[in-house]
């Protein structure tokens, strides 16, 4: 499927669509033709930095905020070019769009995605939202993952000490029963969906919505890359 997308994309009509759009809402000073021709991590960071706003840095990606609508992710490293391609590729899936922040663009070589800017959760916005604690929705992910994975849930130590009603309640949500969902059918660490800073606050249809923000890693990159 990505390798279909990108084809389109590389058609002169559809990039240079894509370019005008991205290129309306970027400074005067930034020019993403010029960004994507860079040859190395170190000058695209520069480049970067020179012109955007940097809001949050991990060890593999950093973001630049654009506008108040979206933000900028870019590769730091081989580790950061896998993670912008499974983003980039997930973006196509309808199923998980509703949990996921939107990717509006992505590099042809995987440099770069902009996606959908969302504001910080807090432990108290995702009860307020969700309606479980934060705490109890890690622990039901753990015990969700040891059912669905338990040859990896067996090698480390992972906390499945929740009641079993409030477990049985957490299938009736829909946020959680997504959740469930994207971890079993994407071969997702289960590490990684218990970090709060991996989520975040967008709106959907006018109302407040939590969905993953970090989401460009599979079982597969964190046996490349993690181990």
């Amino acid at each position: 499927m990505k390798d279909f997308i990108k084809q389109k994309l590389s058609e002169n009509l559809v990039h240079e669509v894509i370019e005008s759009y991205l290129e309306e809402d970027y400074p005067s000073n930034f020019d993403l033709e010029e960004f994507s021709k860079l040859n190395s991590f170190n000058k695209r960071i520069q480049y970067c930095q020179e012109r955007l706003k940097r809001i949050s840095s991990g060890s593999s990606r950093i973001v630049y905020m654009v506008d108040d609508t979206k933000v900028l992710k870019i590769a730091k490293n081989e580790k950061g070019l896998n993670q912008n391609d499974i983003e980039a590729t997930y973006s196509t899936y309808h199923d998980i769009k509703d949990i996921t922040a939107q990717v509006f663009a992505y590099d042809n070589n995987d440099l770069w995605v902009e996606m959908e800017l969302a504001r910080k959760v807090t432990p108290k916005i995702f009860l307020d939202i969700v309606g479980f604690t934060f705490d109890d929705y890690c622990i039901a992910l753990n015990k969700y993952f040891k059912g669905v994975n338990p040859q990896r849930a067996n090698k480390g130590w992972f906390n499945t000490n929740i009641d079993q009603e409030k477990y049985d309640a957490m299938w009736e949500n829909e946020f959680i029963y997504d959740m469930f969902s994207f971890m079993g059918n994407y071969d997702t660490p289960v590490g990684d969906l218990q970090r709060l800073n991996s989520y975040g606050l967008v709106k959907r249809n006018g109302v407040d919505t939590i969905v993953l923000i970090d989401y460009g890693i599979t079982w597969d990159g964190f046996d490349a890359y993690y181990k």
